[in-house]
């Protein structure tokens, strides 16, 4: 996984407003937004999952916001684009880095953080997070969180719950 704290210097220049993470193998994008940040203060993206109250934003929002970002995959000489920037082929992830998160819609750009600093300032958060899970026998399922606590469900029960 790959880091990067979402910062604004005409918001905050000490804090960041968001994170996002880049997880490699699936190619997939997320952004956690810092419960301090405002609607007003958030990318126009992101407002409104802020005055929403949702502070995780999903893999399909997450990619959005990247590609407001970036050269469009179908954008004429993009060729030529990817040959004076070293790249072989068309990648959301080294066109974002390439572009240091900057647009022209807003002041914002990513900075590259540690997991660690981000785990220390979302711990609670990460800790309802799904890591892992194991099917078992009999509809069961064994979940791994973030902070390291393993729990055994029943899906079997969620089931009749959810459709009697």
């Amino acid at each position: 996984m790959k880091a990067f704290a979402i910062k604004d210097d005409t918001v905050s220049k000490s804090r960041e407003l968001a994170y996002l993470l880049y997880y490699e193998m699936p190619r997939m994008f997320f952004i956690e937004i810092s419960e301090q940040t405002t609607e007003w203060e958030a990318p126009l993206l992101l407002s409104s999952f802020v005055k929403n109250g949702k502070y995780t934003v999903d893999a399909y929002w997450s990619r959005k916001w990247v590609q407001q970002r970036i050269v469009p995959p179908d954008r004429q000489n993009l060729g030529e684009i990817l040959r004076q920037n070293g790249l072989k082929e068309y990648d959301e992830f080294s066109l974002l880095e390439l572009s240091g998160g900057r647009c022209a819609q807003d002041e914002c750009y990513i900075e590259s953080v540690s997991e660690d600093e981000i785990y220390e300032k979302m711990q609670d958060r990460f800790g309802k997070k799904v890591k892992n899970a194991v099917p078992l026998e009999n509809y069961d399922i064994l979940l791994f969180f973030e902070n390291d606590m393993v729990k055994k469900c029943s899906l079997t029960e969620t089931l009749s719950e959810n459709f009697p």
